[in-house]
């Protein structure tokens, strides 16, 4: 769990939220909330990307070996194949995301922060294993998580829901958080 001077922890050890001491001040947007993925997540996105290191050690091996230009190529194309899997993996899992009283904010390693104002949003999606939230009118997310990955993810989705605009769209096929939506105001 990763706080800041103006945080304090005031959840069960289990818990990847922390919650704010100190109230806001108006026009700024101390994070409220911090969500990140289980550990067993956050470790699979290791492990993906030492297996890139060890196919990119025999993909040299092949290299400077003298072997065949066919045992080169089959190595290269592991390697790039787990370069891209790590990639993404460490670019997903390894993402932290701050619930404000206004924004959501995720902060990804390798990409640029999204920042995403709670006022804007026009729709979230909420399917079996991602949730979708989007700004702007096209067909893709602005920004996107693995609830069912996330630690206290249907905390934050309760939370999202309660502070998106009355005009926001809301779908979930599935149902199954109805109950937790019912009471959005």
């Amino acid at each position: 769990m990763t706080s800041d001077a103006s945080q304090s922890s005031s959840t069960s050890p289990s818990s990847s939220t922390s919650q704010s001491s100190a109230p806001e001040e108006a026009g700024t947007s101390a994070p409220e909330s911090t969500y990140r993925y289980s550990r067993f997540y956050r470790i699979s996105a290791f492990a993906q990307s030492g297996v890139a290191g060890l196919l990119a050690i025999m993909a040299l091996w092949e290299v400077f070996s003298g072997s065949g230009l066919l045992n080169w190529l089959w190595a290269a194309g592991l390697l790039l194949l787990a370069l891209q899997g790590g990639y993404e993996s460490v670019r997903t899992l390894l993402s932290v995301f701050y619930l404000t009283g206004d924004r959501l904010r995720q902060e990804r390693p390798f990409h640029a922060d999204k920042d995403i104002p709670l006022g804007e949003v026009r729709r979230m999606f909420i399917g079996r294993r991602s949730v979708e939230i989007c700004v702007s009118p096209g067909p893709e997310p602005d920004l996107e998580f693995v609830e069912r990955w996330l630690e206290g993810g249907d905390e934050l989705i309760g939370k999202l829901a309660r502070r998106l605009p009355a005009g926001a769209e809301i779908e979930c096929p599935s149902g199954e958080v109805a109950s937790r939506l019912a009471g959005r105001t």
